[in-house]
């Protein structure tokens, strides 16, 4: 299995409990990576990588009925449960493929949109730049790019996986780190990247996320996300009793973890 389809595997694994665990992060994210792409009534917009829909629904309601949402994700578990939101809100113009980001050009030949979001997705493929090229080819003229990576991990943040990565060492390696192809987190190497891909105009802002975790809800919350890809190496027989260790480790009153989520946004010439 390559690595593409490994960490797949691990989303639709993840989907029953994505953003579901008491400890909202990418809904807030996602809605702040829709305000800065700024789709409008009857914008055509494509979501690459749109997990379970937090962007894909904000986008859906900015663009209205006279609109086209289209959300893209590798994981069917994802499709399936950002499918199952677009129901529920009765978004009728909105649709959710299964397919890569990287080859969003041949998935859907012949469209062509006014903006499309890459939330939290690009540090997990393989080849960012091709990744890039193949959404900016699907912009109208005048269209906007608009991507965010978590970049920076605060001091609170740093301890906390430090400290899961110390409890969990018995049962497996790696707990405290996410598994990121390629980190992104340099001065100027989203800008890079974005018009590498043909964009220009490209403007970059780090927003800083406070998220609250209680000591109780860690282990669900590293479960419920990227960092589950280490945890399913425990054995079965053994999570309850890692689950404890991991909880006996930490503090009781928790942590607020400071997040920095840098934006790019990047136009069509």
């Amino acid at each position: 299995m390559n690595a593409k389809d490994y960490m797949a595997g691990v989303f639709d694994r993840a989907s029953g409990s994505y953003e579901r665990v008491g400890v909202p992060f990418f809904a807030p994210v996602a809605a702040e990576l829709v305000r800065r792409a700024a789709p409008g009534p009857g914008d055509h917009v494509l979501d690459a990588g749109c997990g379970t829909g937090a962007s894909l629904l904000p986008a859906a309601h900015a663009v209205g009925l006279t609109g086209r949402v289209v959300g893209l994700d590798l994981a069917p578990g994802m499709v399936a449960a950002a499918t199952a939101e677009v129901e529920r809100h009765g978004l009728t113009q909105t649709a959710v493929v299964l397919g890569d980001a990287e080859h969003a050009e041949e998935l859907l030949p012949g469209e062509r949109f006014d903006i499309v979001l890459a939330g939290m997705m690009l540090y997990f493929l393989p080849d960012p730049p091709a990744a890039v090229r193949s959404m900016a080819g699907l912009l109208r003229p005048g269209g906007r790019l608009a991507a965010s990576l978590l970049v920076r991990s605060s001091a609170a943040e740093a301890e906390l996986f430090a400290l899961v990565e110390r409890a969990l060492a018995p049962y497996t390696s790696g707990a405290g780190s996410a598994p990121f192809h390629h980190t992104l987190g340099g001065q100027g190497e989203l800008t890079a990247l974005f018009e590498q891909g043909g964009l220009t105009d490209v403007e970059c802002a780090d927003v800083v996320f406070e998220v609250a975790v209680g000591a109780g809800q860690v282990w669900d919350w590293l479960w419920s996300a990227a960092r589950r890809a280490s945890l399913e190496s425990i054995p079965e027989a053994l999570r309850p009793e890692a689950r404890a260790a991991l909880e006996a480790a930490l503090p009781q009153e928790g942590f607020l973890l400071a997040r920095t989520v840098r934006y790019a946004t990047g136009t069509r010439a």
